[in-house]
């Protein structure tokens, strides 16, 4: 047999990403399970610094596996609100969340079935545009708001390094912190119940199949190949609404909608100032426009908490000024938002670490 140095067995680097029992689910996968286990082998083994984040989570839990799924709750807490039919629909698709180089929530169609992807860079971009955006009982200095929206936006352009377990980019207030988690995790069920919503609406037929290569999923001159659902608009509205309306407590259903409103306005923001920076965004993203999404999710507030309809243009002007101020950043300072790195808090910087040597 012939040997060719340069050829590298992947197995080898699946070897290192797995436990003994993983070992084989994923080279052979022979359910949906386990090739999203495979899917985020791949993220691991093809991402350095998302293999050292992995790597530095399972010495921290003295865990034989990087295949872990560090929130997996808020999945678990999602399905635990539907009613029992609506349950038994969504415990049937494997699901995760993955550090992964893209920041989508989508399903996927797998050679034996279907699963749910939620990147983990979505927290991370929600938990630092809540801390710029939103108000809390303490006092945030403006300079530490700027710096957390540009972290943000970094977080989606992908400019940012995914390494904010190793390299926090500051020290915030417990109390502040707290609150932001808090918030994050309901609007994450939102975006997972949105998925789950498809799922349940049967919105994902074969003849929607479609495959999708995109530079916003990874860093090298190969895009890679995903197949996923092409949906109408009118079925993206019907899941939006369907995630909270599915639900039963009028007390889970408030926090839902709470999520899914300041989701939206977030993601807007970044959808805007993405457009700018570089134009074929508008071309690749599927989705309907996410103000309309926003006020449509808006309309649907019962009649007697519906004073938000009323706010809902003041409260889009208030994050469209957001997008102008960074879109003028921009056009003063491109680098400042595609240069790959990190950026920190401002004066809520903790200790300067250095890369490789403190982490």
């Amino acid at each position: 047999m012939e040997y060719f140095p340069n050829q590298i067995d992947t197995n080898i680097f699946y070897r290192l990403a797995s436990s003994r029992e993983e070992f084989p689910r994923i080279v052979n996968p022979r359910t949906a399970e386990d090739e999203l286990l495979r899917i985020q082998a791949d993220a691991i083994t093809n991402h350095t610094r998302i293999y050292r984040v992995m790597l530095a989570r399972a010495r921290s839990r003295g865990s034989n596996t990087l295949l872990t799924d560090e929130h997996r709750k808020d999945f678990d807490e999602y399905i635990s609100y539907l009613p029992e039919f609506e349950k038994l629909i969504c415990e049937d698709i494997p699901c995760r969340y993955i550090l992964t180089n893209n920041y989508e929530a989508m399903c996927l169609k797998v050679d034996n079935g279907k699963v749910i992807i939620v990147s983990e860079v979505l927290r991370y971009f929600l938990y630092f545009m809540n801390l710029g955006t939103i108000s809390f009982d303490e006092k945030i200095p403006q300079g530490v708001r700027n710096s957390a929206i540009m972290i943000a936006i970094r977080t989606l352009l992908l400019s940012e390094s995914l390494d904010f377990d190793l390299d926090p980019r500051g020290i915030v207030p417990d109390s502040i912190n707290d609150q932001i988690e808090r918030l994050v995790s309901w609007q994450m069920k939102f975006i997972i119940g949105h998925e789950y919503a498809h799922h349940i609406l049967d919105h994902d037929a074969e003849d929607t199949l479609y495959a999708c290569s995109s530079m916003r999923f990874c860093d090298g001159d190969d895009p890679g190949e995903w197949t996923g659902y092409l949906r109408r608009h009118t079925q993206e509205f019907d899941a939006d609404s369907y995630s909270i309306s599915a639900v039963e407590e009028n007390r889970v259903r408030d926090n839902l909608f709470v999520g899914g409103t300041s989701f939206l306005l977030a993601l807007y923001v970044f959808e805007t100032v993405a457009a700018v920076i570089d134009p074929s965004f508008l071309e690749i993203n599927s989705h309907p426009s996410t103000v309309t999404r926003y006020r449509k999710l808006v309309a649907l507030a019962p009649a007697e908490t519906n004073s938000i309809m009323k706010e809902a243009d003041s409260v889009t002007r208030m994050y469209d000024d957001i997008a102008d101020s960074l879109i003028a950043h921009f056009r003063r300072h491109p680098q400042a938002f595609t240069q790959y790195g990190s950026i920190y808090l401002d004066e809520w910087r903790g200790p300067i670490l250095r890369d490789r040597i403190d982490y």
